[in-house]
């Protein structure tokens, strides 16, 4: 049944193809026979209905322009499995396709691998007294043997699509991987992993529909992919709170170029599982269309954990509600005092957006660190961003983060340090750009229309402001300043008088 070549057809180990019977074991047995002696399992065009699969090491597995894999519509045949869950160790459902400890592997072909999500989507929201009697069984295992409390429930230990787990040395290319019952790929504590040329796509409506997460994972290079997704497209994450702390896995060394995002809740998001640290992320040459938000950076209080030197580059973005993100307070409220800094208060540093358009969105941006830590250097250079959609397009907050009302302008409170050179903003009211309770605003050549509403720049308690090549020919105050600490604000290299333009808290111009 092997080839000279070590090619393996899984209809030679007994695969129908039909659609009409399952093929679990036929396609496992030459998945086995393949596993660590290395070749490559051929899945030829045809329907192939079965239960979660598992690819062992040194294994290529093809499937051909005209073969899908599509996953059985029965709980009972997903064996109990543990694994990373929204961040933590916990029992649940086996995914569908899995890699697992193993290394050199590639999954490749023109074929799709289903997940058939609806069967499992239908019992979202579902009070466990109206489940099936054996789903609810199944999840009371699941509760039985899971110690975790807080937001993540059983419901969310759906299986994923196709999970990369312990494993190296794994490419993917061409496939077309759709309606996952839960998040569609999953790269767990895994290194040098590579997609290219992949489709992954899932309804809007999708609960926990994520396109990928890549979590806690090294070197993994994203290229090329199509992502339409019912949740988060491209997520990057290591772990929650005390946990993701104590297994202190960091997701880096990660690029994603060339892609194309139709939908989502965001474009590329980091967190709010990030307790493990994210850091040396880059992002080129990408489109986000329809999304909820852009580039999308959330934690809380409790996460802990580093984001750090991450780069934005070359991209644009149209019909997003909001652009830009960077988020202290996911499912928090905004107004709060400080508290002491400890092991779980979480820090985002060296953020950088450069060449970037966004176009009829709704909210300019959302940038807000913690009192007791203000997050660290953010800049912005060749940004040119359209926030003149109206509020009502969607029903979204720009961030989620609680005590905030929705606005046009870009908004940024307890950050250390933010700058901008070279930025095009407009706007549908005033302020463009507001600043509360932050370190340095550096602003060098910002371009605003005549007729933009004023204030542009709005500070509140903001400790030093560095105005540079901008001009103002509009009506009204280009710049004001209010709260109880003034701060220092500079001047200098502006076209015309800008100090003209410039409101203090007493209503006096300087």
């Amino acid at each position: 049944m092997t080839d000279s070549d070590g090619t393996r057809d899984v209809r030679d180990f007994g695969a129908s193809g039909t659609g009409d019977e399952r093929d679990t074991a036929a396609l496992q047995s030459a998945l086995d026979d393949c596993a660590d002696a290395g070749g490559t399992v051929v899945v030829p065009p045809g329907e192939y209905l079965t239960g979660p699969l598992t690819v062992g090491g040194d294994t290529t597995l093809e499937l051909q322009a005209g073969a899908t894999l599509r996953f059985v519509r029965d709980h009972e045949a997903f064996p109990a499995r543990e694994g990373r869950w929204e961040g933590w160790e916990q029992t649940g459902f086996h995914p569908c396709l899995l890699v697992e400890a193993a290394e050199n592997v590639e999954i490749t072909g023109r074929g799709t691998v289903d997940g058939q999500g609806d069967y499992w989507w239908q019992f979202y929201g579902v009070d466990d007294d109206e489940l099936p009697e054996s789903l609810a069984a199944r999840l009371d295992e699941f509760h039985a043997a899971n110690d975790k409390a807080d937001d993540v429930s059983s419901f969310t230990l759906r299986p994923p699509l196709f999970q990369i787990d312990r494993s190296k040395n794994v490419s993917v290319s061409g496939v077309t991987l759709r309606n996952s019952p839960f998040w569609n790929t999953h790269v767990v504590y895994s290194d040098n992993v590579t997609f290219h040329d992949v489709n992954i796509e899932n309804p809007h409506d999708a609960p926990n529909g994520d396109g990928m997460d890549i979590d806690s994972s090294r070197y993994v290079r994203v290229s090329d992919c199509y992502l339409n997704a019912g949740d988060d497209a491209i997520c990057i994450k290591s772990g929650k709170d005390e946990e993701g702390r104590e297994v202190g896995r960091p997701a880096s060394q990660i690029t994603v170029t060339n892609c194309t995002v139709e939908a989502g809740h965001g474009g590329v998001v980091i967190g709010s599982e990030m307790s493990g640290d994210v850091r040396d992320v880059t992002v080129s040459n990408c489109t986000f269309t329809d999304t909820d938000r852009g580039i999308r950076i959330k934690t809380q209080r409790g996460r802990g954990g580093v984001v750090e030197d991450l780069r934005f580059d070359t991209i644009v973005m149209r019909r997003v509600a909001c652009p830009f993100t960077i988020n202290g307070y996911y499912f928090m409220d905004i107004d709060s005092d400080p508290i002491p800094v400890d092991e779980s208060t979480p820090m985002v540093r060296n953020v950088a957006y450069s060449n970037i358009t966004a176009r009829n969105v709704e909210t300019a941006g959302f940038f807000a660190g913690l009192p007791e830590q203000r997050f660290e250097n953010v800049s912005f250079s060749n940004v040119e961003i359209d926030a003149t959609r109206p509020l009502d397009s969607t029903d979204l907050s720009p961030a989620m983060a609680d005590g905030f009302d929705q606005r046009h302008g870009l908004f940024c409170k307890s950050i250390e340090d933010i700058s901008f050179s070279n930025v095009r903003i407009r706007t549908a009211e005033a302020p463009a750009l507001a600043f509360e309770e932050t370190g340095r605003v550096s602003i060098d050549g910002l371009h605003v229309d005549p007729d933009q509403e004023t204030p542009v720049v709005e500070l509140r308690d903001v400790d030093e402001t560095l105005v540079s090549g901008c001009e103002w020919a509009g009506e009204g105050p280009f710049l004001r300043v209010r709260g109880d600490d003034a701060g220092r604000l500079s001047l200098a290299g502006n076209h015309g008088d800008l100090a003209e333009g410039v409101e203090r808290p007493d209503g006096d111009w300087v």
